[in-house]
């Protein structure tokens, strides 16, 4: 028998205002196993590694995208990339569609270290500031969120809160092989 297919993660880049926080998405995308990063509006950045003005690609992720180890898809806004990754199914012996699943301080949230994952999975991140709007949580299948134990800061910044969902999420993946 073949060995299982491990589940793949997505990270979908939408309502990011900062881009020094892109660019790590990016980097933690890559070192973490993503197959695709989904970018839904973010007019303001270049995500051509090759582009003759300039991009938001960090230098040492341009042969990593442009080998396909990892792509990028742009979409005008979160209806047309919701509408893109609710029409991919799931590989193989994994359960059904690609999941939606928003990283958000929510009351439905369930905390990443109990790694309530089911099959792939893409990952989508809140705003720096205001974290995800109503228009986000509303196409999430769910939401995770990461146990704070001091008091110093209501959330983590963007770029570091999706490393740990993702790391968990890949270790998480190996195991279910």
């Amino acid at each position: 028998m073949p060995p299982k297919r491990r589940a793949k993660s997505y990270l979908i880049i939408t309502n990011i205002s900062k881009r020094k926080n892109v660019k790590s998405l990016l980097l933690e995308a890559a070192a973490f196993g993503c197959s695709e990063i989904f970018v839904a509006g973010q007019k303001k950045f270049e995500f051509d590694p090759d582009a003759a003005d300039g991009t938001d690609v960090p230098p040492q992720l341009g042969h990593h995208l442009r080998s396909g180890a990892m792509a990028i898809t742009r979409f005008d806004g979160i209806e047309e990339c919701v509408a893109h990754i609710r029409s991919m199914a799931g590989g193989g012996d994994l359960p059904g569609p690609v999941r939606i699943v928003g990283v958000e301080i929510d009351d439905g949230a369930i905390d990443v270290e109990d790694e309530p994952f089911e099959g792939d999975t893409a990952f989508m991140m809140g705003n720096e500031g205001q974290g995800m709007n109503e228009k986000q949580m509303n196409v999430c299948d769910g939401f995770v969120r990461i146990a704070q134990y001091g008091g110093g800061t209501a959330s983590l910044n963007v770029s570091v809160a999706a490393g740990i969902v993702l790391h968990r999420f890949h270790h998480w993946s190996m195991s279910e092989g």
